[in-house]
């Protein structure tokens, strides 16, 4: 990856990281992950608590998807799978193909009725690919608090 690419990464993720967004990070402590139902814990280094609450935009914020870093783009999930999400997303682009914004949304507010029955009809493949990513987390999820 060039200097100006990783750069460029780095100032988006610094603009996803405003004041008020945290805030309204913070403020899901407690809550239940809208894409698995665990209670979310703290914000904690990545990879470090699968429960903590991290900051998912709901359409991609890089350069192919243009997604804004505002709180109406943004939905608070949990650790595990928001990195269920973004190994989605990275294996699809190393393919060299690109999910639709619609998939990303639908995806993520899956418990309707009408997403999932798009998700099921429209990208198949996608959908099964990302469960499966979700199953595989939530398996090494139990399995760490239980050591």
């Amino acid at each position: 990856m060039n200097i100006k690419l990783k750069k460029k990464k780095k100032q988006l993720r610094r603009k996803s990281r405003s004041k008020s967004n945290m805030r309204f990070r913070d403020s899901k402590v407690g809550m239940q992950c809208p894409q698995c139902g665990v209670f979310m814990t703290e914000s904690s280094p990545p990879g470090k608590n699968p429960c903590s609450v991290t900051i998912e935009h709901i359409q991609p914020m890089d350069f192919l998807h243009g997604g804004a870093s505002n709180i109406s783009n943004i939905e608070i999930i949990c650790d595990s799978c928001n990195n269920a999400r973004n190994k989605l997303k990275q294996k699809y682009e190393l393919k060299g193909d690109i999910l639709p914004d619609k998939f990303w949304y639908l995806s993520l507010y899956h418990e309707l009725s009408s997403n999932k029955t798009k998700l099921n009809k429209i990208y198949p493949q996608e959908w099964d690919d990302l469960q499966q990513l979700f199953s595989v987390n939530f398996r090494s999820r139990n399995n760490s608090k239980a050591e």
